[in-house]
């Protein structure tokens, strides 16, 4: 099974101003050439910001009027993926494909910069489920709490700077940092077994199981001091049971006589409430007849008046029609010869209209007549009612008035019991939580770290380990270090072992290249077994004994291990071996030592002059808006 690998394919400096600096990198070998203060070290140091890096980039003047970097990916497997980020750091922008600048047309999502397991939208997440690394568990301590894999976990075994290089108080595997060897280790594990640690079963740590139980034992004191004065409040503390068993039975009769008090009363009050409201209804209505009664007595006076008007009218009627035919009284006319505005028919028509309209009338006086009868009957009923509701809710007040005292008393009864019954309660609780943190201090007492046997067996395999270093020995006899290169593993610093001499024990050249032969052969033993790795590595000055310490006096005369290793042709199979093994990974060496003529043909070669003809350094002269204004290249 062969997993997915990363190929760093460019970092480009860019800014709205300023001319764009690039350095690309091929599949395979790649040297990045030239003299100290150039930019190589800037370079690694980008490469490391840009996959998860938090500490700034140097504030150095060449960066200056840069605003984003770009990092171009291949993932194998997958596609090519550009990483941009902001100089001076935050989360990522992730395109698919390779681009240099922003760009519209390209789909785009944002990474966070820490890692988070749970969430896949952070740098982390993405590189390592691309590689096979997701949801892997790394232990932090020797008793096996544990943590997830971050891709930052990585980076030290991918990016090896020249301090890190050259280091001789650790193990190629470990950064320096305090409190993270156990965990550099597990990764490592992690990396020539390709199993996690998720299933190791975490015990306490015992120093801290101690502090944890001194601190335990000290609240508990103050807690049992706390409640031991609480119950002090309490003296007749030991009958507090048979107090409680009494309290119950009464509390019972007790609340039984108030429940039923509680609800003659609550009925009496009802009734009151009734009656309350019952009699001003019964006003309110009486007060309405008279206003209706004195109305319709108005009425009556006006169907009166409205009959006699009508009959008036009826008998002027009859008396008219009986002089119709007769000479004119006044001028002796004849019936003939008068002449009247009416005709006799209209006068004996509005007899008849007045006789029927009388008629109506008295139809309606007659209906009020019934109205008013029952309207009295009413009145006399309701003035009868009201002496009989008043008398009713005086007895409902007086009654109240005498069970209200026997209310209340049964009420102060109930609560005292009720006080009563809930501070020994309290005490019993007391009590209680007393023997509680007794019982709980007791089991603290009694814990015992856990025995060195209970530890989880957390140690790398002897026959992986064997395994390694016959890598590491293949590697060195490539690069024919000089020895018999028999390699062992050593457990306790682990590092190795070169012919029997730990390799943190030699002089800073000798450290630096095997140093790389670790990193190289840890790659080439991953891919050998199927198992994951990044697929690429960066190396500071690896070739770091071929150096003239007349033109680097910062790393001092060479040591006789050295001079011998000086002395081979190492330097050229290094390049050779890792020419002829580009197909496994790619390698980016960063070097200022003397090169192999034929280095054209074994790596993509970049050199940095520092000095006007070529290429000055990482960072191009400034030129803003096509203008060179001037550059110092002092870059570290």
């Amino acid at each position: 099974m062969s997993f997915p690998t990363i190929t760093v394919k460019y970092i480009v400096f860019t800014g709205t101003t300023i001319t764009p600096a690039e350095l690309e990198f091929d599949n395979g070998c790649n040297l990045v050439w030239g003299a100290s203060n150039t930019g190589k070290s800037f370079a690694l140091k980008t490469i490391n910001f840009m996959l998860g890096g938090s500490k700034a980039l140097p504030d150095i003047e060449q960066r200056h009027g840069y605003e984003t970097i770009w990092l171009g990916l291949t993932l194998s497997g997958t596609g090519d993926f550009t990483l941009s980020r902001s100089i001076t750091g935050g989360g990522y922008e992730l395109y698919t494909g390779l681009i240099r600048a922003s760009s519209p047309e390209k789909s785009r999502s944002l990474l966070d910069p820490i890692h988070n397991h749970e969430k896949p939208s952070n740098l982390s997440s993405f590189l390592l489920n691309h590689l096979g690394f997701e949801r892997k568990f790394v232990a932090t301590n020797t008793y096996g709490q544990q943590r997830s894999l971050s891709f930052r976990d990585l980076v030290h075994i991918l990016l090896v700077n020249e301090t890190a290089i050259q280091a001789d108080d650790r193990s190629p595997v470990e950064t320096g940092q305090r409190g993270s060897i156990f965990l550099e280790r597990s990764v490592f594990r992690l990396l020539l077994s390709g199993s996690d640690d998720c299933g190791v079963i975490s015990v306490e740590n015992p120093k801290k199981m101690r502090q944890f139980k001194t601190t335990r034992l000290e609240l508990l004191d103050e807690l049992l001091a706390d409640v031991d004065s609480r119950l002090s409040e309490y003296p007749n503390i030991k009958e507090a049971s048979i107090q409680d068993a009494n309290l119950t039975e009464n509390l019972e009769a007790i609340q039984a006589e108030f429940k039923a008090a509680q609800g003659s009363i609550r009925l009496l009050l009802e009734e009151k409430k009734v009656l309350a409201s019952e009699i001003p209804l019964v006003g309110e209505r009486l007060d309405e007849i008279e206003v209706h009664l004195g109305r319709f007595a108005q009425l009556e006076k006006v169907y009166k008046s409205d009959i006699e008007r009508l009959e008036a009218l009826e008998e002027a009627s009859f008396l008219v029609s009986l002089g119709s035919g007769r000479d004119c009284p006044l001028c002796g006319a004849g019936p003939d010869a008068q002449l009247h505005l009416q005709s006799n028919d209209d006068v004996e028509q509005l007899r008849v209209s007045s006789i029927a309209e009388i008629r109506k009338i008295e139809m309606m006086r007659t209906d009020l007549k019934t109205t008013v009868m029952d309207l009295g009957v009413e009145r006399e009923r309701l003035r009868q009612k009201i002496p009989g509701l008043q008398e009713m809710l005086v007895k409902v007040e007086g009654d109240i008035a005498a069970t209200l005292p026997k209310f209340e008393e049964q009420r102060r009864m109930l609560s005292e019991v009720l006080a009563i019954r809930d501070r020994i309660k309290a005490s019993l609780a007391l009590i209680k939580q007393k023997d509680s943190l007794l019982t709980k201090r007791i089991e603290t007492e009694k814990t015992k770290p856990i025995s060195k046997k209970a530890k989880p067996k957390l140690i790398l395999s002897g026959t992986l380990a064997h395994e390694f270093c016959g890598v590491v020995s293949e590697v060195l006899t490539k690069w024919e270090f000089p020895g018999r290169r028999e390699v062992s593993f050593d457990e306790k610093t682990f590092d190795i072992r070169i012919d029997g001499k730990l390799r943190t024990d030699n002089g800073k050249g000798v450290r630096a290249i095997t140093h790389a032969a670790f990193k190289v052969a840890l790659l080439i033993f991953c891919h050998d077994r199927g198992l994951p790795h990044p697929g690429f590595i960066v190396l500071d000055t690896p070739l770091l004994t071929y150096r003239d310490p007349l033109k680097n006096p910062k790393y001092g005369s060479l040591e006789d291990d050295e001079m011998a290793l000086a002395q081979t042709s190492l330097k050229q199979k290094f390049f050779e071996h890792l020419f002829s093994i580009r197909n496994l990974g790619q390698f980016i060496i960063f070097e200022n030592v003397d090169l192999p003529e034929n280095i054209t043909d074994l790596a993509k070669v970049t050199i940095f002059h520092g000095r006007p003809g070529g290429r000055v350094g990482l960072f191009p002269p400034n030129i803003s808006k096509g203008l060179e204004v001037g550059r110092r290249l002092i870059i570290e």
